[in-house]
Formats: C-alpha cells, sequence, structure tokens
C-alpha cells in the first residue's frame, strides 16, 4: 500500500512538472522536481531508519539532476522529446517498485550473531588494505616512469591526467578508491583510530590528488562517509564540515592544476547570461548537460545497440573483445564533444531503447534490494564496500553510465574478490569452532 501510495504522488508531482516546463514555466518545473526529489529521500530514509536509502539516492541523483537540467540556461539545451520525459519517468518508477517488491519474491536469509574475533580481522582487513595500497603506488610509479610525468607537476597541460594512463595498468592505479571504504570497519573492530588508518587515509587521497583527478578524490572521500553509516556511525557535523572543506579547496587546486581557462570553459558552456560566475556555472553544466546528451540521444538515435553498450566493460574486462570481433564502436550523440557525460540511462536507452530503460531500472533496483538486504545480514566490510559504492552510483546518476563503465565494474570485481575472502575466512573459523566443540 505504502509503495503504491509513494508512486501515485511520484506520478502526480512528475506530470505536474512535465506540464509547466512545456508551458515554459522552467523555474516552477525545477521546484516541483527538485521537491520531489528531496520528498522521496525523505520518506525512504524515515522508512529505512537508514541515512542511505537507495531509492531516496536515486530520486536525489536522477530528479534532483533533472530538476536542475529543466532550468536549461545554456544555449546548448534544446526541446526535450516526449521519449525523453517517458525515460526519466519510467526509471524511477520501475527501479522503486523492483526494490520494494523484490523481498517478496525473494526470501532472504536471517541475521544470526556469529562468534567475532576483532584481533584476526583487523590484521586481514589491515593486508587487504596494503595490498590495495601496494599495487595502486605500484602501478602509478610504473605510469609516471613510463609516461614521463606526474599530473600535478605538469605546467599549462589541460589533459594532463586524461594521457596519463598505460592501457590496462590504470585500472589497478586507481584501486586506492576502494581503501577509504574499508577504515570504518577497522576502526569498529579496533576501537579507536590507530596510526595505520591516518596513514592509510592519507595515501589514499595523496593519489588522487597527484593524479589531478576531482572525480576520485570525491569517489574517496564519499564512499568513507557511506561506510561510516553503513558501520552505524554517525559522525559529527563539525568534522563532515572539516572534510567538505579539505574537498571544496582540493577540488578548486585541482581545478586549477587542469589549466582550462575560465574563457576556455565559458566558450563551451555557450550559457545564455555569461555573468553567472564560473564557480556555479560549471557544476551546473555538470549536473543539466548529461541530460541535453541524453535528449540527443532519444530525437538522433538511428539503431540500437542491442546490448552491446551495456555489455562493453564484461567484453573489455574479461579479455574476449581481443578474440572475438565484437561492434563496440558506436557514435555518442553529444552537444559538444568536450562535454561528454551522459547520465546512468544513456546506455540502456541506446542499447534497447524505453524496454532498455526499464529492464535496466528494474534490474538496478532488484540489485539494490538484495545487496541491502546481504550487507545487513552479513557482517562483511567489503559487502559494505559494494553497498558504498553502488550508493554513490545512483547518488551521482545524472553523471555517467555507471554499471556499463570499465572502472566502475573492475571496483565491484575487485569488492567482490575480497568479499569472498572475507566470507571463507569466516566460514573456516566458524568450522574449526565446531570442531573443538
Amino acid at each position: 500500500m505504502k509503495t503504491v501510495k509513494v508512486l501515485s504522488v511520484y506520478s502526480v508531482v512528475y506530470f505536474l512538472a512535465f506540464v509547466v516546463k512545456t508551458r515554459g514555466l522552467s523555474l516552477l518545473s525545477s521546484f516541483l522536481f527538485l521537491f520531489l526529489a528531496v520528498f522521496l529521500y525523505c520518506v525512504e530514509k524515515k522508512e529505512e531508519k537508514n541515512s542511505l536509502p537507495l531509492c531516496g539516492l536515486f530520486a536525489l541523483g536522477l530528479l534532483g539532476g533533472e530538476g536542475i537540467a529543466v532550468l536549461q540556461l545554456s544555449r546548448l539545451s534544446l526541446p526535450w522529446s516526449n521519449t525523453m520525459w517517458l525515460s526519466l519517468y519510467l526509471a524511477y518508477f520501475c527501479f522503486y517498485l523492483a526494490y520494494h517488491l523484490f523481498p517478496y519474491i525473494v526470501s532472504f536469509p536471517e541475521k544470526r550473531e556469529r562468534e567475532r574475533s576483532a584481533g584476526q580481522d583487523a590484521k586481514f582487513l589491515k593486508r587487504c588494505i596494503l595490498f590495495l595500497l601496494g599495487i595502486s603506488y605500484l602501478s602509478f610509479s610504473i605510469e609516471a616512469i613510463s609516461l614521463g610525468y606526474i599530473p600535478l607537476f605538469t605546467e599549462n597541460t589541460p589533459h594532463a591526467y586524461s594521457y596519463f594512463h598505460l592501457k590496462g595498468l590504470h585500472y589497478f592505479t586507481t584501486l586506492f578508491v576502494l581503501v577509504p571504504m574499508l577504515l570504518p570497519c577497522l576502526h569498529k573492530l579496533e576501537k579507536k583510530i590507530g596510526l595505520f588508518s591516518y596513514i592509510s587515509f592519507f595515501l589514499s587521497l595523496l593519489l588522487p590528488i597527484l593524479l589531478v583527478s576531482r572525480y576520485q578524490l570525491i569517489f574517496s572521500i564519499l564512499l568513507f562517509l557511506f561506510s561510516l553509516f553503513l558501520e552505524g556511525y554517525r559522525p559529527k557535523w563539525r568534522k563532515v564540515a572539516v572534510l567538505f572543506f579539505f574537498l571544496g579547496v582540493c577540488y578548486v587546486v585541482l581545478t586549477i592544476e587542469r589549466a582550462h581557462s575560465v574563457s576556455y570553459l565559458l566558450d563551451i558552456f555557450e550559457m545564455k547570461n555569461r555573468n553567472i560566475p564560473i564557480v556555479l556555472v560549471q557544476p551546473y553544466m555538470y549536473v543539466a548537460n548529461n541530460f541535453e546528451n541524453l535528449n540527443l540521444l532519444t530525437i538522433n538515435l538511428a539503431a540500437h545497440s542491442n546490448g552491446f553498450k551495456m555489455a562493453y566493460p564484461f567484453l573489455t574486462l574479461s579479455g574476449l573483445k581481443f578474440f572475438i570481433e565484437f561492434p563496440l564502436a558506436y557514435p555518442l550523440y553529444l552537444t559538444k564533444e568536450e562535454l561528454s557525460t551522459l547520465t546512468i540511462l544513456y546506455d540502456a536507452y541506446y542499447d534497447f531503447g524505453l524496454l532498455g530503460v526499464v529492464l535496466f531500472s528494474a534490474v538496478l533496483g532488484g540489485m539494490g534490494e538484495i545487496l541491502y538486504a546481504l550487507q545487513s545480514v552479513k557482517k562483511n566490510p567489503f559487502l559494505s564496500g559494494i553497498v558504498a559504492q553502488f550508493s554513490f552510483y545512483l547518488l551521482f546518476s545524472f553523471f555517467t553510465t555507471w554499471f556499463s563503465n570499465a572502472s566502475s565494474i573492475f571496483y565491484f570485481g575487485v569488492s567482490i574478490f575480497f568479499a569472498i575472502l572475507w566470507q571463507r575466512k569466516e566460514e573456516k573459523r566458524t568450522k574449526q569452532g565446531k570442531e573443538k566443540k
């Protein structure tokens, strides 16, 4: 009953926002979408008694992003097609429906208290953290030596990070992003924040700064915060404010280091009002233009990719593309070549149109419910890390095609590998305990 009520409210408010937008009332439409996003987040947060409700995060990311995009402050914006509107509506509807209906279809194991050995678990987790940091720094050193530079220390090189890649190896260079999400569990096991945690946190944030990667810095810090919530911590707002202040300062510094002049950015963004400060223009375009790219796809797509867009990371990471010829080169429909971010729905629509959006969103909702249920049952830091990653991708669903992105799938794969190792360790200890009895 609650699901029907929420989806009814969602449908009514979405339709109103659509109608007022088509009548030229962009500001009112924006307000309705933003209200809807916050409303859905608050409802889910209250229902699940949790600060990271997956349906709520998806609402903030997709519908909140839509609320910003409908303002259409850039000349790059075009009227949205009916298919574009319907795609966005169905995406959240199907995600929400699948997420809340899945528990009635599949039964999950009940939570069982297991005997824990905090000392052994902490040692194992530390070894995993050291392994991830070691692989990252070794791979980074190989890339720096081979390419002859470190992005942070270049001058007047706008695309230094983009070119700092050795094919295949760079996936391992960026594994440091998984380290911060493990530290809250380590703190829970050790009952303190030790020197190891401080050094690991510092080293995991140093690499994205050296790489001049704003995304990886944001990703690392938010995974850390999300893991804190999942482990049951409620960090003081002062500490969170300090963390975000650090993030803001680093973001500004890394933006400057990327050597993109304000005039260059304004020429690309083509704002209707060029007097809007660049500090507002840049984040606005990082959200809004992704929806414009999706709109162009719905208007201009000549032929669907029939599953190959979503399958790309699996074909790449498995190595199949080197042995079997697949049709992987498809044109991107972009407002400008430099503005290449796409929203989470782009590849799903590219593959099968509206049907692709419906199936993708429903599967995503089902996966979210499964992951959340498993994470709450099993005390596995890597499962919590997977949920933290999933939460991040939903919150930033306005940005890119996370679930057909090779890096995202690689991070999931590495996390699953360590989650299996952790689970086997737990099962082995349980078996030994039974044999002793």
